[in-house]
């Protein structure tokens, strides 16, 4: 019943669909053809008004450029004629000009006033000249034919090549125009050179007429109509431009047009006159024009006008066309929507009265059928009445399978892990009556045999009486959720590489087994385990190479741990151990063993590289530690120092002297800082003095003026000198300091090289050079030459390819290099090979001993050997007698630093001290 019910209403909702659609369907066709035929009426109409306002604007520019072309052949005739009878009247019987010659030039300008100038040129070379232009027409006809002169004239190759030929042509010539560069303010500069040959009795004269451009118009423009957006030009064959008016804004009278009607010209050479369009290279801008060729010359005469105007023009008439093809359109658009309005207002009406009758089984169903959860309704026995298609995709079952079915019959839910059967939640509903929640993770078996986790609950349907109609089931599918939820918690307490637990879980199982070693009274280690060398492996492979290391490591540590222990990466080569129920600590040892064992098998690198690998280990061990876990990880830290600094490859055992050492090491380090903060480190300085030459230099050694103790050297916070945190603070307070230091002992006339220390930490800081370059660049009076940086073989140690650039980069700023206590450390062969050094400091430890023992003597001979042969100056640190000093001037050691010579002194005091320098050896 529900079923044809549903099928009548959606009948019904068709019917009416189709009738609600009917109405504004040939409404909107019919106005959409109206449109339609008034805009194809307006495109025919806007294109015949263009046709027709185009071909009049051509007719008018046609005739236009026939009256130019006949205007321009009528000047030009009377030109030739006129100067045909001026050659007539001349003597040119003669090898000179008459006398009577420039009468008869000036009685010819008088009859033409548009004449600039004329002359005559004889064979001979003789010229005369007369008109307000004869400078230029004289430098003109006596140079032409010289090409030097022709460039002085500013004429270019082809411009004087064409008039050239005008000169020497049998017949009337026009020539292109040229500039008149002697012409004075409010004189037009540009000509048209007219050439006339007249043959005398014995001998061939060229008459030379000059046709001046005035604003680009000849003389015979002047009666045209030339409006101010119309443009008149005349070109020749060859493509010179003649004239012009306007003139010219981009092209010029003296090269060769390029533009749309000189184009044509070349491309038309037979046609008499013709139309073009296209782009006025004359102006940069496109226009419409019309040429005709001038008869009896080589002479084109066009007029244009710009594509604004005809645009212009075809608007003015069709402006009113468009106007009214705009108002019918508005019209039946505004008619169009009132008469949509009026029909949507009365279907409205008529459904209004049909929706209130379905309203709310339509919004039921609706529901039911877009939301995202799976519902099955029943009814009191259970039996399933309706579902919607997300249940159907869930349960596997179609709809039409199910109606009718008990619910138990095609819903199966079970319990997560256990499969134990969960009781049907609409049995609950129909026996309580209330809303019913799912049990958590429970799982549904579809009709494939298919397991999906769901979640949701069940509620009761009730009239309006509140009888009871039936049972609502909603529940949707959550095993992607409980996957990724599974996943995320495994994620946020393993290592994604290696799979380990993390520092967070390692944490968590660290205060769990620390109460359960209190609880059971059994001991608990923990040990913080380093691999030894990893940094080099990820320099130099790359962190691919060290990633596939780092889980090769992982596994085999895993190997030798028991089943309750716990391996964790804490970060980067960092595991952490968990070694419970400890009876001995034999056995925690024998653990170590094992495991530092199995890393010393060499690593196996893709390419087939073998590296070879092991670790350190720190341990601690509670309740002999009784400390909280934060504190037993930091106890295990301190003790994997201590066993890095045993030398690797090995394991330690925390006590508590190296946490007092810890201690200490921190006071230092806020000591320091406090004193970089408060002004409180100065710098003293120690000479260094040469045995032939006295002092050449001196070391800059730090000194903190502490408030309560005075005056400390190093010794008292060397420990926190390099620390990462301070190193380059420090660094660029020596460098500051030295530097302006060693400046006023410039300015006073002591040009003293200073040497300062620089740690590790800051000189292999990738802001180390740009320091060193504010520090030189601050003080401009200290030579670079003058600056020396110390350091000591433990930046290299720490990156010896970084250290090696940054050093070579000091050379090329003028720095010098200086390897401070040479001899103490084990790579100092290397650094005499590959660092860019000047300078060898031996250290003081080999130096006191010298004149007692052979060994140290040996050293220091072999060192300053070493250092004669490749070109290093040697230092000895140390002297503190006078035998130190006579024994190391027979070794050739020449340059001497310590007690002996000076102790560490204020800079104010250097000067004095210099004064009264008196040399150990004679």
């Amino acid at each position: 019943m529900r079923k044809g019910v549903s099928l009548s209403h959606s009948r019904a909702r068709s019917e009416s669909s189709r009738y609600h659609a009917y109405g504004p369907r040939w409404l909107r066709r019919l106005w959409l053809g109206i449109m339609v035929v008034v805009l194809i009426a307006w495109v025919l109409l806007a294109w015949s008004d263009w046709q027709q306002t185009r071909a009049r604007e051509i007719t008018g520019l046609r005739t236009l450029a026939a009256a130019v072309a006949k205007g321009t052949q009528e000047m030009m005739g009377g030109t030739r004629v006129s100067l045909t009878l001026l050659g007539r009247q001349l003597d040119s019987d003669h090898s000179n000009l008459g006398p009577d010659a420039g009468k008869m030039l000036r009685a010819y300008l008088a009859l033409q006033p548009d004449m600039a100038a004329v002359g005559i040129r004889m064979p001979s070379g003789q010229v005369l000249v007369s008109g307000g232009s004869r400078r230029f027409l004289t430098e003109f006809l006596s140079g032409l034919d010289d090409p030097a002169n022709a460039r002085r004239l500013g004429l270019n190759a082809v411009q004087r090549s064409a008039l050239v030929r005008c000169l020497h042509s049998p017949g009337f010539c026009l020539g292109p125009p040229v500039r008149d560069l002697f012409a004075g303010n409010g004189q037009d500069a540009w000509m048209i050179p007219v050439f006339q040959p007249v043959q005398g009795a014995r001998d061939r004269q060229t008459l030379l007429a000059l046709l001046p451009l005035r604003d680009g118009r000849l003389p015979s423009w002047r009666g045209l109509p030339m409006p101010s957006w119309m443009s008149i030009f005349l070109l020749r064959d060859d493509g010179f431009l003649e004239s012009r008016f306007p003139p010219p804004t981009r092209a010029t009278y003296a090269v060769r047009q390029d533009g749309i009607a000189a184009r044509y010209v070349f491309a038309h050479p037979e046609r008499p006159s013709g139309v073009y369009y296209g782009l006025s290279t004359a102006v940069g801008q496109r226009r419409l024009g019309a040429v005709q060729r001038v008869t009896g010359y080589p002479l084109v005469a066009g007029v244009s006008i710009p594509r604004s105007v005809l645009w212009a023009d075809w608007w003015d008439s069709f402006e009113a066309p468009t106007a009214g093809a705009l108002a019918l359109l508005l019209l039946s658009t505004f008619g169009y929507g009132y008469l949509r309005r009026l029909g949507r207002e009365r279907e409205g009406e008529r459904q209004r009265a049909e929706q209130t009758l379905w309203e709310a089984k339509e919004r039921a169903e609706v529901t039911l059928h877009s939301i995202g959860d799976a519902v099955i309704t029943t009814d009191t026995q259970g039996r399933v009445t309706d579902m919607n298609v997300v249940a159907e995709a869930l349960l596997g079952y179609a709809r039409s399978e199910v109606l009718g079915t008990a619910l138990e019959d095609v819903f199966h839910i079970v319990q997560e892990g256990t499969h134990t059967p969960v009781a049907n939640p609409v049995r609950r509903v129909l026996e309580e009556g209330k809303v019913v929640g799912l049990a958590n993770h429970t799982v549904l078996i579809t009709k494939d045999g298919e397991e999906r986790a769901i979640e949701d609950s069940a509620a009761p349907i009730r009239d309006r009486r509140g009888a009871l109609l039936g049972v609502v089931l909603v529940f949707h599918d959550v095993t992607e959720k409980r996957r990724l939820t599974a996943e995320l918690a495994h994620q946020a307490t393993h290592d994604a590489l290696t799979g380990l637990p993390n520092r967070t879980l390692f944490l968590d199982r660290l205060a769990h087994d620390r109460a359960q070693a209190t609880r059971h009274e059994r001991q608990l280690a923990v040990g913080i385990l380093d691999l030894d060398g990893f940094k080099l492996v990820n320099d130099r492979f790359g962190h691919a190479a060290g990633d596939a290391l780092l889980q090769e490591m992982a596994q085999r540590l895993q190997t030798k741990m028991r089943s309750g222990d716990t391996l964790a990466r804490m970060g980067g080569d960092e595991f952490g151990l968990l070694l419970t129920d400890i009876t001995q600590i034999d056995e925690v040892e024998h653990a170590c063993a094992r495991m530092l064992e199995a890393l010393r098998t060499p690593f196996h690198l893709p390419g087939g590289e073998e590296v070879p690998l092991s670790a350190s280990i720190g341990l601690t061990s509670y309740p002999l530690d009784d400390s909280s876990p934060a504190d037993l990880l930091r106890h295990a830290d301190l003790a994997l120092y201590a066993a890095k600094a045993a030398g690797r490859d090995c394991f330690r055992w925390f006590d508590w002297p190296m946490d007092k050492r810890q201690e200490e090491a921190m006071e230092v380090r806020k000591m320091l800082e406090n004193a970089l903060d408060r002004g409180h480190l100065l710098l003293h300085y120690q000479p260094v003095v040469e045995i032939d030459n006295g002092p050449i230099g001196v070391e800059a050694l730090l000194r903190l003026d502490h408030p309560e103790r005075g005056l400390l050297s190093p010794a008292a916070f060397a420990s926190a000198l390099d620390a990462p945190r301070l190193a380059r603070r420090i660094g660029c307070f020596v460098l500051a300091s030295a530097f302006a230091q060693a400046q006023t002992w410039h300015r006073q006339g002591l040009p003293l090289r200073v040497s300062v220390n620089i740690g590790a930490h800051h000189l292999l800081d990738q802001r180390f050079l740009a320091d060193l370059q504010a520090a030189l660049d601050a003080h401009p009076d200290l030579p670079p030459s003058s600056v020396e940086i110390e350091i000591t073989e433990t930046a290299p140690l720490l990156d010896f390819a970084v250290a090696q650039d940054t050093l070579a980069a000091c050379n090329r700023l003028g720095v010098r290099i200086a390897l401070d206590d040479f001899g103490t450390g084990n790579a100092s062969l290397t650094y005499l090979q590959k660092l860019p050094a000047q300078t060898i400091k031996i250290d003081q430890s080999f130096v006191r001993d010298i004149i007692n023992d052979p060994k140290d003597y040996a050293i220091v001979t072999g060192v300053v050997a070493s250092a004669r042969l490749l070109g290093l100056e040697v230092i000895a640190e140390g002297v503190e007698t006078t035998e130190h000093a006579v024994l190391l001037s027979h070794l050739r050691c020449h340059c001497l630093q310590g007690y002996a010579i000076a102790r560490p002194m204020a800079p104010e005091a250097i000067p004095d001290w210099i004064i009264r320098y008196n040399p150990l050896v004679n």
